[in-house]
């Protein structure tokens, strides 16, 4: 017996302490293939690191032993065969697995496949077909554990992205309605200006008319009750010393008032309020506009253009009121 095998004590034990350089595990229920396969892959360089003969006895040694490789006979006896320990040992570890059998029909390949094995080996076996399907085995694993890296990465770098695009997103949403509620604020100056704007025309408007209203009012009050003043004191014998003061005042009185003698020559039997009426209707002013400007009832606004017609002489005539 060689020294490998002197060392093996009993099934599931390590037997060897020597560092191994790919350790296999080997699940086979008849001890005389085990050794078999111990002193083949010894020969081959590699180094067996426990063996079991059922399923349930391999389950417990490989979660111990974590083997770089799993040599698994098919046809196994116990509860467990080989190919139901195969479909365990993928689904809860990365290692590889060959199965062993003395079978190769369609029938058996159709039940192994499910199972995503890395290899067969016939028996009896040939050292050369061992030594090839394990090598093509390891190989196969790590090319499967780099694309399982690989593809680790970019699931997690995919997760990142989208961790960032969801960030991305929500500052995205965040900053759409800071610049919805900014230009809701906007719309709402905008329209305050707006408001502010047309209570200033507004204004300027009225301002406009009253100071057109206040100068008609004082060019009359100076053609009606200035000037005929001047005339009877330029008349009176007693003020004859300043007839060339009265002459001055009345030629500058005359003088500002020029621009308002159409309005003074027939403005002068007018009342104020009617003066006020007339300044309005010369604005396009409706009744109803005159009446809620001078707080009065729009049948009075009636009356008064009714009597400023009248006044002015226009009474039985089509003319215009706010033209003439």
């Amino acid at each position: 017996m060689s020294d490998f095998r002197k060392k093996r004590k009993i099934p599931g034990r390590t037997i060897s302490n020597k560092a191994p350089r790919v350790c296999v595990f080997i699940v086979e229920d008849e001890i005389v293939i085990v050794r078999g396969l111990e002193d083949a892959l010894a020969r081959l360089g590699y180094t067996v690191c426990g063996f079991a003969l059922s399923g349930e006895e391999a389950l417990a040694a490989i979660a111990a032993q974590r083997p770089d490789l799993v040599l698994v006979d098919i046809y196994l006896k116990g509860a467990m065969d080989g190919i139901q320990l195969a479909k365990l040992i993928l689904e809860t570890y990365t290692i590889p697995v060959i199965y062993l059998t003395a079978y190769s029909n369609q029938e058996i390949l159709e039940r192994a496949t499910p199972t995503s094995p890395f290899g067969y080996i016939v028996k009896p076996f040939r050292e050369r077909q061992l030594k090839v399907t394990i090598e093509l085995a390891l190989a196969r694993n790590r090319e499967e554990q780099k694309r399982k890296l690989f593809l680790d990465s970019c699931r997690s770098t995919n997760e990142e992205l989208e961790q960032q695009l969801r960030l991305a997103r929500s500052e995205l949403e965040t900053t759409t309605e800071k610049l919805r509620l900014q230009g809701v604020k906007l719309n709402q100056l905008r329209r305050e200006v707006q408001e502010v704007n047309q209570a200033l025309l507004s204004l300027t408007s009225h301002v406009a008319r009253t100071r057109e209203e206040l100068e008609m009012e004082v060019a009359v009050a100076v053609r009606t009750r200035v000037l005929p003043v001047l005339k009877q004191l330029q008349a009176d014998p007693a003020f004859q010393r300043y007839q060339i003061e009265f002459e001055m005042l009345a030629m500058h009185m005359n003088h500002l008032t020029a621009g308002l003698v159409k309005a003074a020559e027939f403005t002068g039997a007018l009342s104020t309020t009617e003066l006020r009426i007339a300044a309005l209707i010369k604005n396009d002013f409706s009744n109803d506009q005159i009446a809620g400007q001078l707080f009065l009832s729009p049948e009075t606004v009636k009356t008064h253009r009714r009597n400023i017609r009248k006044k002015l002489g226009l009474h039985n005539s089509n003319k215009n009121l706010a033209t003439y």
